[in-house]
């Protein structure tokens, strides 16, 4: 219990120093134009700080929750303008959730995440999925931004994982992760 009140201690840090990428939205109003413009125009989000510091316990439990922010974000999404491509999208963040459970399970981690759609234990992850959905509820092209925005945080955070871990199993499901997230970023850009 003492390392999770560290990690979210890092992840608020990160928040305040990072200050590019997708950390702008979070600090930012995420209605306003400067926001917008910097998140369409960001093309490589910073990864949080607590995926560049951690080990692979803290890891794993932030990358659940990142894949359940875009889950969650993508069903909200899905709701208010019908559109197949965030059900779909949303459905494969299902199984991505679905791939790291067994990850948790054989370290006894407890799995984080909360039943409630929009719901999150991180604050980082917390803030960014109220501004993301309000960005993407404003109309459907900032939806369509907000699909490229979620997707190149994954990214990002995954590859920044990637490069500190060490463990073969985590490794697989990572590079799997980064795969489905380089597909759906290639969907929602051929919308934009």
């Amino acid at each position: 219990m003492k390392t999770r009140g560290l990690v979210i201690t890092v992840v608020a840090a990160g928040l305040v120093v990072a200050g590019a990428g997708v950390t702008a939205i979070v600090l930012s109003n995420p209605g306003s134009e400067a926001s917008r413009s910097q998140a369409t125009a960001s093309s490589a989000p910073e990864p949080s700080s607590d995926v560049t510091t951690r080990d692979t316990g803290a890891s794993l439990l932030y990358m659940i929750e990142e894949e359940k922010l875009a889950h969650d974000v993508y069903l909200a999404l899905a709701q208010t303008w019908g559109a197949n491509i965030f059900r779909n999208i949303s459905r494969s963040e299902t199984t991505h959730q679905d791939l790291l459970v067994p990850l948790l399970e054989s370290r006894t981690i407890v799995d984080p995440r909360a039943a409630e759609a929009g719901a999150f234990t991180d604050p980082e992850l917390q803030t960014l999925y109220t501004e993301l959905v309000a960005q993407g509820r404003s109309s459907y092209d900032e939806a369509i931004q907000v699909g490229l925005i979620i997707e190149k945080k994954d990214i990002a955070d995954l590859g920044h994982a990637l490069d500190r871990e060490d463990e073969a199993d985590v490794i697989a499901a990572y590079q799997r992760l980064l795969a489905g997230s380089q597909n759906h970023l290639t969907a929602f850009e051929r919308l934009a």
